[in-house]
């Protein structure tokens, strides 16, 4: 509840959520600091080193002219025979002065290219440290994002065969995207074009048990599955084809529903998409699946039910599409379940559990613990910009904190109610029911907020759109 008792919006602890946005925003932003003071040392130390040397360089033709110099004032002297030994000397000297400088230089070049690489280590790592406080926080979206940026997004969960592999293991995946604009109060305009992203993150497959390795059909529990493949004329009627003439050839070719039994046929693809249709490819031979014979099936996911939830099919059938090599030629038979005679043939009880079965274990998937343990979040992207990895590997913090800029200016509408709710000036304040009579009560002074974006401009931009 707000303050005043009144009912909040959101099942969440706001003030929580926004005390820990704010404390990564403030972190990000002294990030970006630190990674502009250390590019600015590492450009400087390149000047520093072009200085040395040309110092050295210069040393090194001061000390061979003035030793010519001497040589040409005495030539006289160093030339008579008596004072060869003399004249050796001299040169001695002046070429172990030359090997001096020229050790000195390179040493002076090894120990620069030391600092330099430490210092781009020190940038690198900041640099990673901030995306991974955008993954951790990213990570646990459910609990952290603003309510109107949760309510328009959409969710893609899945996993594909890894070719790289030998097709053994799946690469898996789930990626969230906004899928609408989002109005931003009053700055509508800056807030709907940053408000446009999304991001993947890659699920490490190894230790859930379904996704470990390449699985086929009846992996899935499910045996003697036949898929249509097409109208096919009988054997005996293209062999009657093949020994009529003339016009006789011409006549209409009888044909029957072709199925194929997919019990061996690997489970090469699976994508579920914002929670409403699922895609399930299955292969012959996962390593040539369009060569070998590859079915693809679309469920709409309201058909389906999977194991603890009540079935609620609406009796749509599924899309079955089939692409196969003949000849050379890819052959692609479309929607064959728009055939009565397939559809009248085809066991629609066992494509429904085919369907159900990969549901169930693709939703794993989408369990933000799973994500949170075994996801690492390979790319951030807002309409004009790919955040993470390349921005972020460049020390480009823009793109980074004009998307968290935008966040920001949907908990404005929050912090404001916060605000105009509780007869405390200058605080956040929240109330949780606890049952027999039990109220708690959550705070954060907006002062404290405010403390840590200002030593940053782009923190205070990041407090003015909260509304702080």
């Amino acid at each position: 509840m707000y303050a005043d008792y009144s009912p909040l919006e959101d099942e969440r602890n706001l003030v929580e959520i926004i005390k820990e946005f704010t404390s990564l925003a403030s972190r990000i932003g002294r990030m970006e600091v630190d990674s502009k003071k250390l590019a600015a040392l590492l450009s400087d130390s390149d000047r520093l080193r072009q200085d040395i040397i040309a110092a050295i360089k210069n040393i090194r033709t001061d000390t061979t002219f003035t030793m010519d110099k001497f040589h040409d004032e005495h030539v006289d002297v160093l030339s008579n025979e008596l004072l060869t030994r003399g004249a050796a000397l001299l040169t001695d000297t002046k070429d172990s002065l030359a090997e001096l400088l020229k050790n000195t230089e390179t040493g002076f070049d090894e120990q620069h290219a030391r600092y330099r690489d430490k210092v781009a280590l020190m940038i690198n790592e900041n640099n990673s440290a901030a995306s991974d406080l955008v993954q951790t926080w990213l990570a646990a979206d459910s609990m952290y994002l603003p309510r109107p940026i949760l309510t328009n997004l959409s969710v893609t969960a899945g996993a594909t065969l890894d070719r790289n592999s030998g097709s053994k293991n799946y690469e898996t995946f789930r990626t969230t995207a906004s899928a609408a604009t989002v109005q931003a109060g009053d700055s509508a305009q800056k807030g709907t074009d940053a408000l446009q992203f999304s991001y993947t993150f890659r699920v490490d497959p190894s230790e859930l048990e379904f996704w470990n390795y390449r699985r086929i059909v009846t992996d899935l529990g499910i045996r003697e599955l036949l898929l249509p493949a097409g109208m096919k004329a009988p054997v005996s009627e293209r062999i009657k084809q093949s020994f009529r003439f003339g016009s006789r050839k011409d006549a209409e070719v009888m044909r029957e529903p072709e199925f194929i039994k997919a019990d061996g046929y690997s489970l090469v693809a699976a994508s579920l998409n914002d929670n409403k249709t699922l895609v399930v490819e299955l292969a012959k031979d996962p390593s040539k699946p369009e060569e070998s014979g590859l079915f693809k099936i679309t469920y709409d996911v309201a058909s389906l039910s999977v194991p603890g939830q009540q079935h609620a099919s609406t009796g749509a059938k599924p899309r079955i599409d089939y692409i196969v090599q003949d000849g050379g030629n890819l052959i692609a038979e479309s929607d064959l379940l728009q055939i009565a005679e397939i559809q009248k043939n085809s066991d629609m009880s066992k494509l429904h559990l085919l369907g159900s079965a990969v549901l169930a274990r693709i939703r794993t998937l989408q369990d933000p613990q799973v994500i949170r343990s075994r996801g690492t979040l390979t790319e951030l992207r807002t309409r004009n910009d790919i955040v993470i990895p390349s921005g972020q590997q460049e020390g480009n913090y823009r793109a980074l904190l004009e998307f968290l800029e935008s966040i920001a200016f949907s908990y404005a509408p929050f912090v404001k109610k916060m605000q105009e709710k509780t007869s405390v000036q200058g605080e956040l304040v929240l109330r949780e029911e606890l049952g027999g009579g039990q109220r708690k009560e959550y705070s954060v002074r907006v002062d404290d907020l405010r403390s840590q974006l200002k030593d940053t401009e782009n923190g205070k931009m990041i407090a003015a759109a909260m509304g702080l």
